[in-house]
């Protein structure tokens, strides 16, 4: 992701299976790679997916942040593809999460 190759990560995690939480960070993974190439409605359906489907399997600690930023992330694809709607929050939310959330978890999904 931080080479900024996302179709090879796309690639990885094709067929990828796990146990709950690793599917959960592949999801929100496939999500991210699919809006930074501009791909911004299969990044909202991997965002809804994640939101619905796999943001339970985060552990309690991550578990705010990381539906904020996925919320965060979604509501800016969409927004590419409709401009009239609200966008969910805001940075500064995501910003004050960000700060309470443990290392790993902010070196993972920055903004």
């Amino acid at each position: 992701m931080q080479a900024g190759d996302y179709s090879a990560v796309l690639d990885r995690l094709e067929g990828f299976h796990a146990q709950p939480y690793f599917l959960a960070k592949s999801k929100l993974f496939r999500a991210m790679a699919r809006h930074r190439q501009n791909r911004f409605a299969d990044a909202g359906q991997h965002y809804d997916k994640f939101l619905t489907s796999h943001l339970a399997d985060m552990p309690q600690k991550d578990r705010v942040y990381m539906e904020e930023y996925a919320e965060f992330f979604r509501s800016r694809s969409q927004a590419k593809i409709d401009p009239s709607p609200q966008f969910y929050s805001s940075l500064e939310e995501l910003r004050k999460l960000a700060y309470s959330e443990p290392f790993l978890t902010r070196a993972k999904y920055y903004f």
